[in-house]
């Protein structure tokens, strides 16, 4: 053992908790910002929100986890609970792991809801879904597109951030673009940020 090591005492009560509630409140936050994918497939408006709930509980992390390395022996085993649940998240919002999720838990309720839409005549919008939920999203309104294509609004950050879905039952393939992200999610159907 080298002096630095020898002269370092055992991480005490006070500061494991303090990095258990540390933890409880960044996986809070992570939590909430997994529900609001879940429930608008890809909010990414939501990230300046977990930044800001989580500033105190990452600023009361960091400073702990300085002070434990230069003071105590074996801190890296809560010390690095914390990042580890921001990389957790991370990774899966950036693979829409939780919109997925989302989505296959409403599927059959949006198939439903496209089978209506497709009796409409084309520009239309579907009566008996405006502000109506479907599953877990609510949306801001239905249309109906030439060619039986659907268009589901969610009501979220409406109408300034259009995002929703698109119902294709020819299988077309959108392109994303500058004003516009597609993430295909099967043969008919899309998710749309624009």
């Amino acid at each position: 053992m080298d002096w630095f090591t020898r002269h370092r005492s055992p991480v005490p009560v006070a500061w494991n908790v303090t990095m258990v509630l540390a933890s409880v409140a960044t996986a809070l936050c992570c939590a909430r910002k997994i529900w609001a994918d879940i429930t608008v497939f890809d909010d990414d408006e939501f990230w300046l929100t977990a930044g800001l709930l989580l500033a105190i509980p990452v600023a009361v992390w960091l400073v702990s986890v300085i002070v434990a390395g230069l003071r105590y022996v074996g801190w890296w085993r809560l010390g690095l609970l914390v990042p580890a649940l921001l990389a957790i998240t991370v990774a899966l919002a950036e693979h829409s792991v939780p919109g997925r999720i989302g989505w296959l838990m409403t599927r059959s309720d949006m198939n439903q809801a496209a089978a209506a839409c497709d009796a409409l005549e084309s520009g239309r919008s579907v009566r008996g879904y405006n502000g109506e939920t479907i599953g877990l999203y609510k949306f801001h309104h239905i249309e109906s597109e030439p060619g039986k294509e659907c268009e589901f609004y969610l009501s979220r950050h409406y109408p300034g951030v259009r995002s929703g879905f698109i119902y294709l039952p020819n299988g077309k393939d959108l392109v994303s673009d500058i004003d516009n992200k597609y993430v295909r999610l099967d043969n008919s159907w899309y998710y749309l940020r624009g």
